[in-house]
This record gives C-alpha cells, structure tokens and sequence, in this order.
C-alpha cells in the first residue's frame, strides 16, 4: 500500500482539506498520512479565517511519518501565508525526486471569503512551484500565478501542469495538461468530461490533486494519473444535486 503524505488545512465542516484528502488516498487504495499546516473557520456558507499550525509540531510529525516508511507521493494543499509556504519548502526538499510531489496553489474557496496577497503567490512560485511533479491549478489560480499561461510554470521547474476547467463554462469541461515532454508548438492533452449542472461542489480541488497523487504513488505517468483521477472526480460530480438553497454541497465520497 502506497504511502502519501498529505500536508493542508484542517476544515471543521469535512468538505475539504486534509480529511478529504485522506478520505480520497484511502478509497483509491493507498495509506494517508494527514498533518495539518493550518486549522480553519469555514463551511458551507463561506471561508472566514485560519490559523498556522505550530511549525516546530509540524516538522516533527513530518519526520515521524517519514521515519516509519518510504513516502511515494506528496499532496499539498491549502497553505494560507509565505511562512508556511517556505516550511513546506523546507520539508519537502530532501523528497524532490524521491517521492512524487502534486500541488494544488490554493488560492480562493469555492464558497468564497478567502483572499491571497501578492507575497504568498510569489512564494508558490519560488518555493513549491519548482519542487513539485505536478501543478492543478483551476483557471483563476493559473491568472494568479503565471498570468493564465500553463507554460510560465513549466518555465519555473515543475515537470506538468494540470489547468482544471471548473470554473469555465460549456457543455464539456475540458482540462488541459501541460507537460514539459510537449514542444513549444505542440498543445496540451486534453481530457474532455460532461460538465454536470450540480452547483458549487466543496472539496472538488482537494480530492483531485489527492486522487492524482495516489496514482502517481502507484507508478502511474502523469498522463495517466490525471486522466485517471478526473475520470474518477466525474463521475462522483455525476451523482450530485444542486441545492435549492443555492449553497454548495461536498463531493459524495461514498
């Protein structure tokens, strides 16, 4: 059984962060090893504040986990200032090229009410940016780092970048995987799903860059891992009713 670190924030409602994420590794036949960066005030109705985890607790359960074992991939998810961007530079480096890196740049929640300042986005970009294996940014996030274009990332080190198309519109959504093995003149995969009208779904960008990192903790190529887990994320998106309300739901991980 694959064994993936897990390094986000802990959400008290269980929509997102570090629970779904275990959720996600443990469904897909892997082992999570959950430690929370920051804890935060958020629900259905909106993110309101967060809080840093204490960075010399966070080192030390870091160095716990990776003393019982060998880690095969890493997902990383919501961060919420340079601090603890740079913490997480700090752990995962001696993992570069060891274990599999998947970062999801969160920078806004599907429920609103979190804002990113300019500090934090260019610590992605220096820090985690050239650490990671892949990069799952949605399209406001790719605006915020890299001015929409995939290919600035790829500039910057990291080996693909998976552009999430939720936050389009049409009928399909279609996700476009940049990989540094492509051209200069050659376009991107694309993985072409139904776009299903099921309102604003909590925890989609979690248990995707989750789900990519247990496949690629399986020695799946990226290609395949993206593939794989966007196929797997539709077809829960699938079973998914929108609320007459107009709040958002969590994503069916049963």
């Amino acid at each position: 059984m694959a064994r993936v670190l897990l390094l986000g924030g802990l959400d008290p409602s269980g929509g997102a962060g570090i629970s779904v994420d275990a959720t996600v590794v443990t469904l897909l036949g892997g082992e999570p090893l959950p430690v929370a960066i920051a804890t935060t005030i958020q629900g259905l109705r909106g993110f309101v504040d967060s809080a840093p985890i204490d960075p010399d607790i966070v080192s030390q359960q870091v160095a716990t986990v990776l003393a019982d074992a060998k880690v095969r991939a890493v997902k990383v998810g919501y961060l919420g200032s340079p601090a603890a961007v740079a913490l997480v530079g700090e752990l995962l480096a001696p993992l570069q090229g060891k274990a599999k890196i998947v970062l999801d740049p969160v920078l806004s929640a599907t429920t609103g009410g979190m804002t990113s300042t300019d500090d934090l986005i260019a610590a992605y970009r220096e820090v985690l940016v050239p650490l990671a294996d892949v990069v799952t940014p949605n399209t406001p996030e790719l605006q915020s780092l890299a001015a929409g274009d995939a290919r600035q990332l790829l500039e910057l080190g990291v080996d693909a970048v998976l552009h999430k198309a939720g936050h389009q519109e049409g009928p399909q959504a279609i996700d476009e995987l940049w990989t540094r093995e492509l051209a200069n003149d050659e376009p991107p995969y694309l993985f072409a799903r139904e776009r299903f009208d099921c309102g604003p779904v909590r925890g989609t960008g979690c248990a995707l860059a989750s789900a990519i990192a247990t496949h690629l903790a399986d020695k799946q190529s990226p290609v395949d891992a993206c593939r794989r887990a966007g196929d797997w994320l539709g077809a829960r998106l699938s079973r998914v009713m929108p609320r007459p309300s107009g709040l958002p739901r969590h994503l069916p991980l049963n």
